[in-house]
């Protein structure tokens, strides 16, 4: 009887040590030998905060490249057919926790067509100044050529002069064609209201600007040719503001009008087809104005003032067009 437990002993000892192996052999097999790799994720599959960090990525990548197409093909991954408000609300809420990453993203969000102004003022406080690279200065020094050295023996030797040793051409880098300066008509400041102020842009060589190309300021019931065929006519009260890319195309960027009182005017973008052919219009009122998405030339003091009659409240007309520029 006695053997028949011991028996029964061994054989549930045996059972218990076979499946304690059975088991680590399989915890072996599954986190040591085979573990599970995960590859080829969407970033659709990516949680809500790494979808946020791609997104910031995206807008880094454009940053660095100004390649729309591909920012807009990268942000599909996600497919979010809200993916333009995301950007938009992703960039306000890094600007409130001071991440840098905002400025790029709100960028990336202007691109995209948001017109927020609060969006645009985030784009253009964090706008990075390039830095500038040295070109190193090539210096050539001549090769000395040694002269013939005659022998002290009877029989004068001369030894053949060596060649110098030919140097690569020195190609000088290409710079970019100089911008053009502001047109002002009339002169400016002499024909202009006294109070009319002009700032420009700060931006370092190689880096994209929004540059005013010409500036053009008519008096009340002007007959000067250069504002007869103009909008607004003789009587018109308004400031107009006509945008171009390098090439001369109508270009489009949000806008910065701050009136007297110190406010920020809410502007919205006319269509091209508007009989302004214009990118945006206001009734002028001594107004700052400059272009946001880039650095921009900045012209202040806009008002209704007439220098013919030299009465304030008179109607006069202001047109302005900005042209986007690589210094």
């Amino acid at each position: 009887m006695t053997e028949l437990r011991v028996g029964s002993r061994v054989v549930i000892v045996a059972i218990a040590l076979a499946l304690l192996g059975g088991v680590a052999i399989g915890f072996w097999l599954g986190w040591i030998a085979f573990p599970v790799q995960v590859a080829n994720v969407d970033a659709s599959d990516l949680k809500p905060s790494a979808q946020d960090d791609f997104i910031a990525l995206v807008a880094s990548a454009y940053a660095s490249d100004q390649d729309l197409a591909r920012a807009k093909d990268r942000l599909a991954q996600i497919k979010d057919s809200k993916i333009n408000d995301r950007v938009a609300a992703l960039s306000k809420k890094f600007a409130a926790q001071n991440n840098p990453e905002a400025g790029s993203i709100a960028a990336l969000a202007v691109a995209l067509g948001n017109r927020d102004q609060t969006i645009a003022l985030i784009a253009k406080t964090a706008t990075p100044t390039p830095t500038e690279t040295q070109t190193p200065t090539l210096t050539l020094t001549p090769t000395q050529t040694p002269t013939a050295t005659p022998s002290l023996t009877p029989t004068m030797t001369i030894t053949p002069a060596r060649r110098p040793t030919a140097r690569p051409a020195y190609t000088p880098t290409a710079k970019p064609a100089p911008i053009a300066p502001t047109t002002w008509v009339p002169g400016f400041p002499d024909g202009w209201p006294s109070f009319a102020k002009f700032e420009s842009a700060s931006v370092a060589p190689g880096q994209k600007y929004w540059h005013l190309a010409k500036a053009t300021y008519c008096d009340t019931n002007d007959e000067h040719d250069y504002c007869q065929n103009l909008p607004g006519g003789g009587i018109g009260t308004d400031t107009y503001v006509m945008l171009i890319g390098a090439g001369g195309e109508r270009a489009s960027a949000p806008i910065s009008v701050i009136g007297l009182d110190n406010k920020v005017v809410d502007m919205q973008e006319k269509s091209a087809s508007d009989m302004c052919n214009c990118n945006y219009s206001w009734q002028s009122n001594a107004a700052t104005v400059q272009i946001l998405g880039a650095p921009s030339d900045k012209i202040s003091g806009l008002g209704l003032f007439s220098v013919k009659a030299n009465l304030r409240n008179f109607h006069v007309r202001y047109f302005l067009t900005f042209q986007l520029v690589t210094r």
